[in-house]
């Protein structure tokens, strides 16, 4: 009875630190996710107990129905004639099939166990925004990317994980009796995630994350017997106001033109070389046509006295520099010509030369920037423009191409190995030419399953993500109804379960918080 005691303890204290191996590899490491799922597999399978095993995973279809996607990957190496992205394909999903079980199946650990998981995942989170804020605001110079503030991981990622970050300290803040001393300490890292996802400017996760505030606090307000239940409901419905009147008001501004009227305006530069006009071609920057007022000799002339970048050439980011000078001068309101070029400043040059190609994107920090970006890449995407090397304007392109191949393929899909090549087919038929690196697939998981597996695919993948809503009463709780309306927000413009780590953060905390 004692030995059998013992080891019970230490196959648990086992699942708890790779548990911890786990949270930490999540931020910092593929590899050491890997490992930590690898032996988590074996320790579930020397734990023994498989018939209570077996009689759990009975009694809990969202263990099997996961398991069931994973054989479902399997199966569709069946009508694919690229096996090897079929087994590559397979071998990222893995996770599918080992953390349902090893998680959900695995006897439970105690609370206070449980605690010092959330504990780990918090300290390495708090970890990885101090080191990306060190290199965005210190270390980083005028234009740098912002998804520099996410250095071991996608930014977009990396804001999936503040998300949950943010409500396991509000869990550790409210509910943790072991660590009730440092309830305020726990609300400021709450907070401090909050304003690191903002600084991430990754607005699915911004969108997944406020989301899922809203809802829950709208659940805990309709409660009966709840303090300031109408407070907090006026709270979310003038949150959601002022947030669309801000949207609104970005809009507008930024389709406040200013109009040209050809049979009007001035036709020749000062040192009077003729103007040309192309307003066919309605690309703006903060309100002003890219190609009108254009004196191209002037331009190159001068363009070349102040910079070794050759007009004619590429910038650093490899954009031809005369198209990235072109859009900066605009974004200033100042002429293509001679004196446009004299009015730059040398921070002017240096972002022309580095492929800034908007005078406000030295500013990179405001959320008005960001704002302005997307609302371009719409407008960009609508009247025509090539969309590729735009964030939201490509997923438009992504999501366009997906649906023509999940209409096409609607019952059977085409298969776990032939998704890129049906979008590469794809992409040869569009009115513009889009560079290989950009030929991406549908970022959005709902449609990535349908142009899989067909419409029956789509439903079963459906019933399986809802499936955990049923378990109670853990699929109640703060952490997993967080969670859990992150990752559908998440899965509407990104394929979450198409890489290592997505796959990892969602199959693990799912089962973690409804199990565990």
């Amino acid at each position: 009875m004692s030995s059998s005691i013992n080891r019970a303890t230490i196959h648990q204290w086992v699942f708890v630190g790779l548990l911890v191996l786990t949270v930490i590899g999540m931020q910092f490491s593929h590899f050491l996710v890997s490992i930590s799922i690898m032996v988590m597999s074996a320790n579930f399978l020397l734990e023994g107990k498989y018939i209570t095993k077996l009689k759990h995973i009975k009694n809990h279809p969202s263990i099997w129905l996961f398991v069931g996607l994973f054989v479902l990957h399997i199966a569709g190496i069946l009508w694919s004639t690229d096996t090897d992205y079929a087994a590559h394909d397979i071998q990222i999903k893995l996770p599918l099939f080992a953390l349902p079980l090893a998680i959900g199946a695995s006897s439970k650990i105690s609370r206070k166990q449980f605690e010092w998981v959330l504990l780990f995942f918090i300290a390495t989170s708090l970890v990885s925004t101090i080191v990306g804020s060190v290199i965005y605001f210190i270390l980083s110079q005028p234009g740098d990317d912002y998804r520099n503030m996410s250095p071991f991981m996608s930014h977009i990622r990396l804001s999936l994980m503040m998300g949950v970050a943010m409500y396991a300290s509000i869990y550790l803040g409210q509910k943790s009796a072991q660590f009730q001393k440092f309830k305020s300490w726990f609300i400021g890292l709450a907070i401090w995630f909050l304003v690191y996802l903002f600084m991430l400017r990754a607005m699915s996760g911004i969108v997944a994350v406020i989301a899922s505030a809203f809802v829950i606090l709208w659940m805990i307000s309709s409660k009966q017997k709840i303090k300031y239940s109408t407070s907090i409901k006026t709270f979310i419905i003038s949150a959601m106001v002022i947030i669309t009147g801000y949207i609104y008001w970005q809009v507008n501004q930024f389709y406040d033109f200013n109009e040209i009227n050809i049979e009007t305006v001035d036709r020749h530069s000062k040192g009077g070389e003729e103007y040309s006009f192309n307003l066919s071609f309605p690309l703006v920057e903060n309100g002003n046509y890219v190609y009108a007022f254009i004196a191209r000799n002037e331009l190159k002339d001068e363009w070349n006295k102040h910079s070794k970048f050759d007009f004619n050439g590429l910038d650093q980011k490899e954009q031809r520099l005369e198209s990235t000078m072109l859009r900066y001068l605009a974004s200033k309101n100042l002429r293509r010509d001679r004196e446009g070029v004299q009015a730059l400043t040398h921070l002017d040059i240096w972002a022309i030369e580095n492929g800034i190609a908007n005078v406000r994107f030295l500013n990179d920090k405001s959320l008005n920037t960001m704002m302005y970006r997307y609302i371009w890449e719409i407008y960009n995407f609508t009247s025509g423009f090539n969309p590729q090397g735009n964030s939201l304007g490509q997923r438009f392109l992504f999501w366009r191409v997906g649906n023509h191949i999940f209409l096409d393929h609607i019952l059977t899909g085409v298969g776990t190995g032939d998704v890129q090549l049906a979008f590469n087919e794809k992409y040869l038929n569009q009115p513009f030419d889009i560079d290989k690196k950009y030929q991406l697939r549908a970022h959005n998981q709902f449609l990535t399953m349908g142009i899989t597996f067909g419409v029956f695919g789509l439903i079963y993948f459906l019933i399986t993500i809802l499936s955990g809503l049923k378990e109670v009463p853990n699929s109640r709780s703060l952490l997993f109804l967080g969670f859990f309306i992150i990752l559908m927000t998440s899965m509407l413009d990104e394929d979450t379960l198409e890489t290592q780590f997505g796959v990892t953060f969602a199959v693990f905390f799912y089962f973690l918080f409804l199990f565990q």
